[in-house]
């Protein structure tokens, strides 16, 4: 790590030099610790003070014992201090007050702060910031063994708090109760599976906050189970980067869905994981974050504290670099296909109105099926069977119809009646069937319909807004929003330098779908192939050179 720890500390002095001269100068104003401003989220201060912390303590760094950041650090722990509430626990303003959760994400820094003070100031020279810190500590862990929970990995959170708390003040009467309420919490089970992935599919964000609840509670309890689920998820996470080297989200639960992420949140647990025991796959993938982050001209991942609080980390040499160059991963509990080959990557989703992504480089192409039958809007596939290079999807659904009351239910009021009871008729089902080939330079895509004949269909081809869509009869760029029919022939569809062709295609209609319920590809460009039921449609994409 030599030659990356000075990029850390950079950018660590480069987050504390924006509090100090942004941040604090904008309430010298006033007494830093006075303000009473309900809103104010007092999380984004006290990570920041760990990061302050650790620069102070780093002999390398321009603010290694500097005596304007210490009275800075004092100020705004006593403005955490003040707008802790009176039960130990703090907001999150936006939506959770007297929050466990949040405080526990507040609890992992400040104790990080605690402990670095603890192992660095030899000469207890910050005795007066320790004190503080550990009154702020105390009142926390009794709001968070008192409080509750929203979402999956709250929990973890909680735990690894609880656990923090209770070596904290071991041999205090309290340990044992934080200890105790951990139990309660682990009795209902941890929610990684043997594939390595979380409840909330979260690999943009959440998968991240759970594996670093999972290393502390490892790190207070020397169990190394809880390691299994980090050396899982992160096996797992090497299968969610693309070509581009951001991260499949798509599948996510959480508000990461979609977004465009890089594996930055992980680099100190590939890093912690292979410290521990040389995993070449882990060291590689640590090493090419931290290069590559440093290349792209970004910050070095905010976790200076973690490592200074680990030797083992710090003294670590890397030895490879590099993501997997490819890979072909089912994941049947979530119903996820991932595949990296050499020219492109795709994916399958099960229980997905958006079942296929295509991605080559950094141009991704998502498909759907509009179907608007009775409720349906979109095909959404129940099955998913997966074969060498060959990928079954299906779903068939059935229209209903409300029938009368056999007798009076006690109203004539429709918003009072209770419709359940009613008995439905069903007199008509569709069947759609959709099989993905690997190809050696792209995937061809087959249709095939049963059922309710003369249903209009739209298999919809999603690409990104800004590209260039040609073939011998036009040449446009693709707007936002909008879309087109293609009728039949090939379509070339350029995006960053990337090209591929679809086709043939085929538009029998023009139906542009139900007015309500069914998903809008808003944010880029619609390509429609058009036919209704039964049908029976091939096309292909192809990656071109």
């Amino acid at each position: 790590m030599d030659r990356y720890i000075g990029k850390l500390i950079i950018s660590a002095e480069k987050r504390v030099t924006n509090f100090m001269h942004n941040q604090v100068k904008d309430v010298n104003r006033k007494d830093f610790g006075s303000l009473r401003n309900p809103i104010i989220d007092v999380k984004p201060t006290v990570y920041v003070l760990t990061t302050s912390v650790a620069v102070y303590l780093n002999k390398d760094s321009i603010y290694y014992h500097n005596p304007e950041l210490y009275e800075v650090m004092k100020r705004a722990l006593d403005f955490v201090s003040n707008f802790q509430r009176e039960d130990g626990s703090f907001d999150y303003p936006s939506c959770n007050f007297k929050s466990a959760p949040d405080t526990s994400f507040c609890y992992k820094r400040l104790i990080a702060a605690y402990r670095l003070i603890n192992k660095y100031d030899t000469e207890n020279k910050m005795n007066e910031l320790k004190e503080k810190y550990f009154i702020i500590l105390c009142k926390a862990q009794e709001a968070i063994k008192n409080g509750g929970f929203h979402t999956p990995n709250h929990r973890w959170a909680i735990c690894a708090a609880l656990m923090q708390g209770a070596n904290l003040l071991d041999g205090d009467p309290k340990a044992k109760e934080y200890r105790s309420r951990v139990n309660e919490y682990l009795a209902e089970g941890i929610d990684g599976d043997e594939d390595g992935q979380y409840a909330e599919r979260s690999t943009g964000g959440y998968n991240a906050v759970v594996n670093n609840a999972m290393i502390s509670m490892y790190e207070e309890s020397k169990d190394e189970k809880y390691l299994g689920y980090v050396e899982r998820n992160l096996h797992m996470m090497l299968t969610y980067v693309d070509q581009d080297d951001t991260i499949f989200t798509q599948n996510s639960t959480r508000q990461d869905q979609g977004k465009t992420e890089y594996m930055d949140i992980y680099f100190y647990q590939y890093l912690y994981m292979t410290s521990l025991k040389y995993n070449p796959e882990f060291d590689a993938a640590a090493h090419k974050i931290i290069k590559d982050s440093i290349e792209r001209g970004l910050d070095a991942p905010d976790c200076l504290h973690i490592l200074m609080l680990n030797d083992a980390m710090l003294r670590y040499r890397f030895k490879g670099y590099g993501f997997l160059d490819n890979y072909r991963r089912f994941y049947p509990n979530p119903g996820v296909l991932r595949v990296k080959t050499e020219k492109f990557g795709y994916t399958l989703l099960k229980n997905s109105s958006a079942f296929l992504f295509l991605k080559v480089k950094e141009t991704p192409i998502y498909v759907k099926i509009g179907e608007s039958y009775c409720a349906v809007r979109n095909f959404v596939p129940q099955t998913l069977e997966v074969n060498e290079k060959e990928y079954t999807m299906s779903s068939t659904v059935q229209s209903w119809y409300y029938l009368p009351f056999e007798n009076y239910n006690g109203t004539s009021d429709w918003w009072e009646m209770d419709h359940s009871k009613r008995e439905l008729l069903h007199n008509s089902e569709v069947g759609i069937t959709v099989t993905i080939t690997e190809l050696e330079d792209g995937l061809q895509l087959k249709m095939k319909t049963d059922g309710l004949d003369r249903l209009p269909l739209r298999l919809n081809i999603c690409v990104p807004s800004g590209s260039i869509l040609e073939n011998e009869h036009f040449y446009f760029q693709a707007e936002k929003g909008s879309g087109m029919i293609l009728r039949e022939g090939y379509l070339n569809i350029t995006h960053n330098q990337n090209h591929i062709q679809v086709g043939p295609g085929f538009g029998t209609h023009e139906f542009p779908g139900h007015y309500s319920g069914e998903d809008k590809n808003d944010m880029g460009y619609t390509i429609y192939f058009n036919d209704y039921t039964p049908c029976e449609k091939t096309i292909v994409f192809k990656v071109l050179d």
